[in-house]
């Protein structure tokens, strides 16, 4: 669930690429998480809010997980 670590140094560059690494990334996460295949992942985004609660809170976590790498990039960023 985590992220890969940009070294650029380049501000625009290393935020642009961190999230259009995001769909992805989740996606990945989400499936291993939930011991889905990717169809079953895009079959369940088209239809109904149907998930269990052990799916919800695992469709959660990798979202904070994701948003949180991201957020620790700004840091790393604001500290230079």
């Amino acid at each position: 669930m985590e992220t890969k670590k940009l070294s650029s140094f380049n501000l625009l560059s290393d935020t642009h690429t961190a999230l259009t690494r995001l769909p992805k990334s989740f996606r990945e996460s989400v499936c291993h998480e939930c011991g889905w295949s990717e169809a079953t992942f895009y079959r369940k985004a088209r239809g109904k809010n149907t998930f269990s609660n052990a799916e919800k809170e695992k469709i959660l976590a990798v979202t904070d997980d994701l948003l949180k790498s991201v957020l620790e990039q700004n840091v790393s960023y604001r500290q230079r």
